[in-house]
């Protein structure tokens, strides 16, 4: 019992970054406590990413692991403490709320332990995790719901670990039906696709890849297969563009980076260039991510929501807020996505949230921002969704936005 309660009790604590500087002040409870909810993950890559977020590092270095966490693994049990490092603690909250109560893997979330901790304070004894669900029990439980796409892509997943990339491309499918794939699960079908293509990531393989751009430009599975679609069609100047952006979202240190600096230096080559070694892809990789002093962009700001339409956004809404060229057509220059919730929600855009490298917002004078709230959670916009849309401005003047979210697409 004794084991038990420790477990909870470390599991269940919000784990901010001030928890994590008390940590790191004492080794013993840093071993213990991060170790152990990360004993709690059975994907070895998750768990290594978990890991990463504790390590002490500058500001903007831990914000990266942050979110590259969140892309690569969005139905992680351990999102909320992702979110409390990146200071969004209201994500976090809503994170912990959406966690079953009855989880279908032996992975325990916070809401379970919540529960477990709640019935051993009124001296209960507290049932043990469920054991791994099969696919038999994942395929049964979609068929038995079939407007859950949380089903369909529990399975879609576990087919794929189980290189059924038939069944996984038909249980995706579902979910695309629904108008519920999100960033990862739209590199998850691009790779899918291309398992059952002998490896190539053209034709739809490739629209999957752009759709799940669209929706978070750092996820980082989706750079990496754009990166090798270029590369795998000899554009290696275009591959470059998208390893550099890549690189730039990991920890120097990672295994990913250092495979991702020698296909810099590869592609580098190929294309006509010279990489410079390990250390200059990186500070390559660095610079192509900082826009130059005399181009700097930002826009920042609030988005709120009009009170008369309160009762029309859900817990679980998505929340786009965009730059786009105001006199030229194609993709937002930067993009920001969260969860629609406590009202004002703050944000800023700036280069390093540009959808494709070659496109951001430094390269135009006249932009407008718009705040859009999505039902589905579909990057395009659709019939039902609310928005509000700002006049013309330049930024480069580094405006500051009050939006108010009013109106409703017909």
């Amino acid at each position: 019992m004794g084991k038990w309660v420790w477990l909870i009790v470390v599991l269940v604590c919000r784990v901010t970054l001030a928890t994590a500087q008390d940590i790191d002040s004492n080794p013993v409870i840093q071993k213990r406590s991060v170790s152990s909810i990360a004993d709690q993950i059975t994907d070895p890559s998750e768990r290594r990413a978990f890991l990463q977020l504790f390590q002490q590092g500058p500001p903007e270095q831990m914000r990266a692991r942050a979110e590259a966490f969140l892309s690569r693994f969005p139905q992680s049990a351990f999102l909320a403490q992702a979110y409390e490092v990146l200071g969004r603690p209201d994500d976090a909250r809503r994170a912990r709320a959406k966690i079953p109560s009855t989880p279908a893997t032996s992975q325990m979330g916070a809401s379970t332990l919540s529960e477990v901790a709640s019935r051993l304070s009124e001296g209960k004894a507290a049932a043990a995790p469920a054991p791994a669900a099969s696919v038999a029990d994942l395929e049964r439980r979609a068929n038995a719901a079939p407007r859950d796409a949380q089903n369909w892509l529990a399975l879609a997943d576990a087919q794929r670990a189980q290189r059924d990339f038939g069944g996984a491309r038909t249980s995706l499918e579902k979910v695309i039906a629904l108008k519920a794939m999100t960033a990862q699960s739209w590199a998850d079908y691009a790779d899918t696709l291309a398992s059952l293509n002998g490896g190539s990531l053209g034709g739809a393989a490739g629209n999957a890849i752009d759709s799940a751009l669209v929706l978070d430009a750092t996820n980082t599975k989706a750079l990496w297969l754009k990166a090798s679609q270029a590369h795998e069609q000899r554009r290696f100047g275009e591959a470059l563009t998208w390893w550099k952006k890549l690189r730039a979202l990991l920890p120097p240190d990672s295994s990913d980076a250092r495979i991702i600096d020698s296909n810099i230096a590869e592609d580098t080559q190929l294309a006509g260039g010279s990489a410079g070694g390990a250390a200059g892809t990186a500070a390559t990789a660095a610079a192509a991510a900082t826009p130059s002093p005399a181009a700097v962009a930002e826009l920042s700001g609030t988005v709120s929501l009009d009170s008369r339409l309160s009762s029309r956004v859900q817990a679980n809404d998505t929340l786009f807020i965009y730059a786009k060229a105001a006199d030229a057509p194609g993709p937002p220059l930067a993009v920001f996505r969260t969860l629609a919730g406590a009202w004002p929600v703050s944000f800023r855009l700036d280069d390093s949230m540009a959808m494709i490298p070659t496109r951001k917002l430094s390269q135009f004078d006249k932009v407008v921002v718009e705040a859009r709230i999505s039902h589905t959670g579909q990057a395009a916009p659709s019939s039902g969704d609310l928005y509000v849309t700002s006049a013309v401005l330049n930024p480069i003047a580094g405006k500051k936005l009050a939006l108010v979210i009013s109106h409703e697409i017909g």
